[in-house]
């Protein structure tokens, strides 16, 4: 059973929850579903309500999302205010934000209150790739569904297809299951060049912490908006990702191929407490970025406080 049938089952039974959190990584079918599921709750079989709901134009639905690094204050005043009104067509007023973990501290903050008070029939769906993100009483006033992984490998040849390399693709893949934000962001800059300068800083990481210091400058030369300096953050997660994927044996899950031998050399000499570090550093800086915290002081803790 997948994770609308549940949904629908759910929905059929009359156990509809008044917020919901998708969980996964394969951001594109999260959407679909919570489309989807937003079609069922408004509309049942009515053709023409589903196709407004297609094109974001019913009152009874609001759809927040974001191509910048975060989701503004005024997007969630406007959700919130939309919200508290009576349905207009229907029983049921519905609100879907993509990428969740955007949401400023405040932003977050104004939604946790609307999901303490929900208005009556108010439908909350949460999108997220980045669930750790998120605060932990978002997550408990929430009923979890969870989304199974999207293979990585399928994702990276639809990129090819797109004439994306396949080392740029595999960097993309560590930042987003969005194929349309991928192909942005390969337009956007060199990734291959910033390829280059987060393999050769998480090199530095491991080996030489005071070069790793003063590398920094050069990676934000490159990493050179939030953005960017978030896309380089998850492939440093990949790479430590590929070290304790080699440690465990799982070497096919590995996004940095072209980088076996030295990982394998690095999982070796790393111990599983040492790798959880890092992936608690990088998560940390995650944050800080998204509260805008100065990069350079982001980066920097994570060679301060990361593997000694």
């Amino acid at each position: 059973m997948d994770e609308l049938e549940r949904l629908t089952r759910a929905y059929q039974s009359n156990k509809l929850s008044h917020a919901y959190l998708f969980e996964g990584d394969d951001g594109q079918t999260m959407q679909q579903v919570a489309i989807d599921f937003t079609k069922l709750i408004l509309c049942d079989d009515d053709k023409q309500c589903q196709l407004k709901i297609e094109t974001f134009n019913h009152p009874d639905f609001m759809y927040i999302s974001s191509e910048e690094t975060t989701i503004k204050k005024e997007q969630v005043e406007q959700l919130v205010h939309h919200m508290n009104q009576l349905p207009i067509e229907g029983h049921y007023k519905v609100y879907i934000i993509e990428s969740f973990e955007k949401l400023t501290v405040q932003g977050e903050n104004s939604i946790l209150k609307f999901l303490e008070e929900p208005p009556e029939n108010t439908v909350a769906i949460l999108l997220t790739t980045k669930p750790e993100q998120i605060l932990d009483t978002i997550h408990s006033r929430c009923q979890h569904v969870y989304f199974k992984p999207i293979d990585k490998s399928k994702f990276v040849d639809r990129l090819i297809e797109r004439e994306i390399s396949r080392p740029v693709a595999e960097l993309l893949c560590t930042y987003t299951t969005q194929i349309e934000t991928a192909v942005a962001l390969n337009e956007e800059t060199d990734l291959a060049m910033l390829r280059k300068q987060i393999i050769k800083w998480c090199q530095l990481l491991l080996t030489n912490r005071s070069m790793a210091l003063i590398a920094i400058v050069d990676l934000l030369k490159h990493a050179k908006n939030r953005r960017l300096q978030l896309v380089t953050l998850a492939a440093v997660n990949g790479f430590f990702e590929d070290i304790m994927h080699t440690k465990v044996g799982m070497t096919e899950d590995i996004i940095y191929y072209d980088l076996q031998e030295d990982i394998k050399t690095y999982a070796n000499k790393l111990t599983y407490n040492q790798i959880i570090l890092m992936y608690d550093q990088i998560t940390e800086a995650h944050k800080k970025l998204n509260q805008n915290v100065n990069p350079t002081l982001v980066f920097e803790q994570i060679v301060i406080k990361g593997v000694k």
